[in-house]
Formats: C-alpha cells, sequence, structure tokens
C-alpha cells in the first residue's frame, strides 16, 4: 500500500521530501522504504517516531520539525487511491478530498455550505448526527503546514480530544473556525485497507486492473485462474492459484488450492484450501482455513 502512494508523488514530481511517522514496527518501514527507494537522489526520506498512538493529529504534529510555512499534503498510509493529485495540488485553498460512503460510522464526514467545508465530524454515530455522506478519503492539502501544526498544538495544550484522541479532524475545525478555507475535491477511486476485507477487495482491484498475461515458469502440475501475481524465488507445486491471489517473494505452496488470498513473502502452504485468507511473513500453514489472518504465530478470523 505505502509503495502505490509513494510511486504516485514521485510520478508527480511535486515533492522533494517525504516524512514517514512510524510507530509499531516502523524499522520495518523504514527498511522497506529505503531498499526500494533509496536510490532516488532528488527526493529525501525522513522517519519520525509516534511513540504514544495518540491520534492521527498527534502523529502528524511529530513532522513539524521538517515543514514550514510552505504547502504540506497528507496522505494516510493504509489507503490506495487512484486520483489525479494535481487536481488537488493546484487548489487555491486547502484541501480535503472525500468519497461518499454508505457506512458514515467509520470516517470522519464533511459537510460543506458555498463550495467550503464548514464542519468535521469524527466517526459519528449514526445520520442522526449529520446527513452528510461525504467520507474524508486521506488525502489533505494544508496551504500552510504551520497552521495545522498551530491548531493540534492548541488541542493538546487545552487537552481536546476525541475518543481520546487528539484528532486532525478537531485541528482542522479550529483551523476553519479561525478562517481557512478548505474546498473537498471528489475522488474518483478511494480504497480504505484498515480492515481483512478491504485489503483483499482491494488486492482482487488492483490483480484486475493492472493484469497482463504472464507466463510464470513454475515446476510441478500447477493451475493458474487469472488474475494473480507470483514474485520471485516462489516454488509451487500441485496447486490451483486464483484468482485474486497474490504470492509475494520467496513463497512456498503445495498440494494447495487458494482464491482471493495475500500470502506474504517467505509464508508457506501445504496441503490448504484457502479462500479470503491473509498470511503473513514467514507464516506456515496447513489444512482447510477461509476468512483469517494468520500472522505471528496467531489466527484471527473475520
Amino acid at each position: 500500500m505505502l509503495f502505490h502512494l509513494i510511486d504516485e508523488l514521485i510520478r508527480s514530481g511535486r515533492f522533494d521530501k517525504i516524512i514517514f511517522v512510524i510507530g509499531y514496527l516502523g524499522v520495518q518501514i523504514k527498511n522497506a522504504v529505503l531498499n526500494e527507494y533509496g536510490g532516488f537522489d532528488n527526493i529525501s526520506f525522513e522517519f519520525v517516531e509516534q511513540k504514544e498512538m495518540l491520534g492521527l493529529g498527534h502523529a502528524i504534529y511529530h513532522g513539524r520539525m521538517f515543514v514550514g510555512h510552505e504547502p504540506m499534503l497528507v496522505l494516510l498510509g493504509d489507503t490506495i487511491f487512484e486520483f489525479d493529485l494535481n487536481a488537488i495540488l493546484n487548489s487555491e485553498y486547502s484541501a480535503i478530498a472525500v468519497k461518499d460512503v454508505e457506512d458514515i460510522r467509520r470516517f470522519g464526514i464533511v459537510e460543506t455550505e458555498n463550495g467550503f467545508i464548514k464542519r468535521m465530524i469524527e466517526k459519528p454515530s449514526g445520520p442522526e448526527i449529520t446527513s452528510s455522506k461525504s467520507a474524508i478519503a486521506g488525502i489533505y492539502l494544508f496551504k500552510d503546514g504551520q497552521k495545522l501544526f498551530d491548531a493540534v498544538e492548541y488541542l493538546m495544550e487545552k487537552d481536546i480530544k476525541t475518543k481520546n484522541e487528539y484528532q486532525v479532524t478537531d485541528a482542522m475545525q479550529k483551523m476553519i473556525d479561525d478562517g481557512e478555507k478548505f474546498v473537498a475535491p471528489v475522488i474518483q477511486n478511494w480504497f480504505d485497507c484498515g480492515k481483512p476485507e478491504t485489503l483483499l477487495s482491494t488486492n482482487a482491484y488492483l490483480l484486475q486492473r493492472d493484469w497482463v498475461e504472464t507466463k510464470y515458469h513454475l515446476p510441478g502440475s500447477v493451475t493458474l485462474i487469472a488474475p494473480v501475481y507470483i514474485g520471485d524465488n516462489c516454488v509451487v507445486s500441485n496447486s490451483v492459484i486464483g484468482p485474486n491471489v497474490t504470492l509475494a517473494d520467496d513463497t512456498s505452496v503445495s498440494n494447495s488450492k487458494i482464491q482471493n488470498s495475500i500470502i506474504y513473502e517467505g509464508a508457506k502452504v501445504a496441503e490448504a484450501d484457502l479462500d479470503e485468507v491473509i498470511l503473513g511473513h514467514g507464516e506456515s500453514i496447513k489444512g482447510a482455513h477461509k476468512k483469517i489472518i494468520h500472522a505471528d504465530g496467531s489466527e484471527v478470523g473475520f
């Protein structure tokens, strides 16, 4: 997911610095980014750690030492979007990309008036709170980055929290109350990968969108049902793979059937029938499993 975002930023040619706010397993994120993109000379990468999980506003605040009064774009790392970044980067005003959703309870919601955002509600409990379905899609443009940091600082000084966190929506509402104007461009496609089922559906969409017929050289009897992606150094034998399956590098699959699943690097699957399964890095699984995450030696159903 993160690489999709970085690719978009690099393609735009508009950025000279990307700041990553990391926490749990942050070293893995840092290593992965630098291994993939460390050779770029015209863009730098900075990593700052959020040691306490005190909300998105609090997380963004950690990047303040790298940003002054210049424009700042904020992207959430668990989203993938199909959107012309220039549509937001060229905005005359600060901007928050939005997309209509059915379940407003999972998202920050915006209300507009005369073309500008007038109110934001963080994860409203239901339609009785707001009639708007415009969800914040995880893409924010601040024409003056320092104004956001000042607003977050105000929340922390006054200990203003929503759901026990310093929310970026509260900080932006403070900016609006102080006179900052925000527009709400509508995003075409937005994939919020914060839940297992949406991660799997996004993987399926990307495979279907980007799939081209590829001849994989695999030993043994293997049937591939497109779309699938198979990484480097995979060993697959006597198995049926697909549709909508990603096998990352160095995975091993034998005597199995896998569909609608993501198998991460170095994982092993044997004598299994997998459907809607996320198998973590270096994990092993055997037997029939449906709708689970298997990582760090444990299984979680969904």
